[in-house]
């Protein structure tokens, strides 16, 4: 099983997943994605990035992956398709996969939805910031058979560290 971490913006999935990552002190596969709001452009908004899991953050043309602006997004859909077969590769031995995040923007490639979904069929465990709105792609990740949602909210963010650290050390345990 999977632990997904369903919540808003801003509410600190990527913190909870950070925190748990750092505890299970284990070999990181995947990637983050940034919002690099001190590089606001006035026209277009805040650059947002996809860097590969537990590396330094190098921002390229190739992994600009949209912008954000006010309450838009706007997706570079070519840079998901070029990601994509990264996450195809093979998982280092013992990793734990890492996706921060699964949101709009990463729905709007069809190849990338598709490596997604197959990591969410395969043994290695994964941990995943979710975005918590409608969409076919979204609820498809939400509904997996092999994963579990674990609801994330101002009020229970501390608190629901340990029930998904707990789950993350009881899936590693159990082994694939």
């Amino acid at each position: 099983m999977h632990a997904l971490i369903v919540g808003s913006r801003c509410v600190g999935k990527s913190t909870l997943i950070r925190r748990v990552l750092k505890e299970l002190n284990r070999p990181v596969f995947g990637y983050e994605t940034k919002k690099e709001e001190l590089l606001e452009e006035p026209l277009r908004g805040c650059p947002i990035y996809i860097y590969d899991a537990r590396k330094p953050h190098y921002r390229m043309p190739e992994n600009l992956i949209g912008y954000h602006k006010e309450q838009d997004l706007a997706a570079i859909t070519a840079a998901f398709d070029r990601y994509a077969p990264k996450l195809l590769e093979p998982v280092p031995e013992n990793a734990v996969i890492e996706l921060d995040e699964i949101g709009f923007l990463e729905a709007k490639s069809d190849a990338f939805c598709q490596a997604v979904l197959h990591l969410l069929e395969g043994k290695n465990p994964v941990i995943a910031a979710v975005k918590n709105r409608e969409h076919p792609f979204l609820d498809a990740v939400r509904n997996h058979p092999n994963a579990r949602c674990f609801y994330i909210t101002a009020e229970n963010r501390d608190s629901l560290y340990e029930e998904v650290l707990a789950f993350m050390k009881q899936q590693l345990e159990e082994g694939p």
